[in-house]
């Protein structure tokens, strides 16, 4: 949804549009700002109040009547006998999402407004300023009603940008809490670096039913961030990262090598395992590399003998065990090719597993091409399986809506998450 602004570049006044058009692609919106929670409250209740005065031009069923009263944030401005048209339908959750730079507060409201149609709900976009400063409150309300092809009432979201300083960027849940809607599920969405440990971050978290992070984005080589995460999880939060939803094709290609009659019992005899991941700069992002490794391990039941040790050109590598055998581990980081360099720092761009034994070697490897990945397996040098599939566009938004619809911690994740934690001595 963009903003709404008078043509001054000053605030646009709260309005109704026609509430008798019914026009499909027909659109209402609203802007208003407030200084303070208590305002902000307020201002939400005068949208919603006057979204919900009958333009008397339709009347209800008492199936739409149902609907209407049922809302939680129309229910109480209507009249029962009153004849009041569906405005909206009921938001499916609250989205509180923490974006303490400008340009992430940007991102996310842009993945907001891709997923609004699909889940409405009231988003909420804090800005945490100076800490040490004044206490301020600055919140832009933006809410929009939007008729759709597939039904006669309008989806309806509301989108809440707050600007916090001082006091209130050291306490954001007490901004929070006041805006939530009653009996919704909460999603916390940190974009960049969870502050794991801190007193800030319990507080928020704990107003959450789902924590939603996104690894990929880790400002570091893992060790910490990931460690906080498996330490959240420990605690009983839900847990979604958007940087493990991005492997789900690495995965899904890896695993399907071994469907092949000849290699269906060959992870039993692993011996290595590589992987190359993005390394554009000089930041160094190991997240998704040691996701793979977590799931392998915990997949195959290696268990570690030595964790992570940086080398001096720049890789790390470990040593698993199965049984008697130990499985070499090297996380590899390359600069991308050109066709790749837009990727961010930590991508993946390879992955290389070689089991041996005495009559057989195999290698499976999945690579990263222009706009898919290639998976091919070859038995004694000989290529027996190929697989492709193409890449999705770099996008948060279909991540996010996966996450959104996930009905609790996966178990898969979780189990990879531990064991790269532990292997990278978190």
């Amino acid at each position: 949804m963009s903003p709404v602004t008078a043509p001054d570049g000053g605030e646009a006044p709260v309005r109704v549009a026609d509430l008798g058009s019914k026009r499909l692609g027909a659109t209402s919106r609203w802007h208003v700002r407030a200084q303070s929670v208590h305002e902000c409250v307020e201002k939400l209740a005068a949208i919603w109040s006057k979204a919900a005065v009958e333009a008397e031009h339709s009347a209800l069923s008492e199936i739409e009547r149902q609907r209407a009263l049922g809302d939680p944030r129309l229910g109480g401005h209507l009249d029962e006998p009153r004849s009041v048209r569906v405005r909206m339908r009921t938001s499916v959750l609250t989205l509180v999402v923490i974006a303490p730079r400008p340009e992430t507060a940007e991102r996310t409201m842009a993945a907001i407004n891709a997923l609004h149609q699909r889940h409405p709900s009231r988003a909420i976009v804090i800005s945490p300023g100076d800490f040490d400063g004044p206490a301020s409150m600055d919140a832009h309300i933006y809410a929009e009603c939007k008729l759709t092809a597939r039904t006669d009432a309008e989806v309806c979201t509301e989108q809440i940008l707050i600007k916090v300083g001082g006091e209130l960027s050291q306490h954001l849940a007490r901004v929070i809490s006041p805006l939530l809607i009653h009996d919704l599920p909460v999603v916390l969405w940190w974009p960049d670096d969870p502050t794991f440990g801190t007193r800030r971050f319990h507080e928020v978290v704990a107003l959450a039913d789902r924590l939603l992070v996104d690894s990929g984005t880790f400002a570091e080589d893992g060790r910490h961030r990931l460690a906080g995460l498996a330490s959240a999880i420990a605690d009983g939060i839900v847990v979604s990262d958007i940087g493990w939803l991005r492997l789900n094709l690495w995965r899904e290609l890896l695993a399907g090598l071994f469907d092949h009659p000849l290699l269906t019992r060959e992870l039993d005899h692993a011996r290595s395992l590589r992987v190359d991941f993005a390394r554009p700069g000089s930041a160094i992002h190991l997240a998704k590399a040691l996701y793979v490794c977590g799931w392998l391990s915990g997949q195959l039941g290696w268990e570690i003998k030595r964790p992570l040790e940086r080398d001096q050109d720049d890789s790390f590598r470990a040593t698993l065990r199965d049984g008697r055998r130990e499985v070499s581990v090297e996380l590899r980081p390359v600069r991308p090719p050109i066709h790749t360099a837009s990727h961010s720092p930590g991508s993946l761009l390879a992955i290389d597993l070689v089991a041996t034994r005495a009559k057989a070697s195999v290698r499976a490897r999945v690579t990263r091409q222009r706009d898919h990945l290639l998976a091919t397996a070859h038995w004694n040098g000989a290529p027996v399986a190929r697989r492709a599939g193409r890449l999705e566009p770099f996008d948060e938004a279909p991540f996010i809506a996966e996450a959104l619809e996930q009905p609790g911690l996966e178990r898969l994740f979780e189990r990879a998450l531990a064991r790269a934690a532990r292997l990278r001595g978190g």
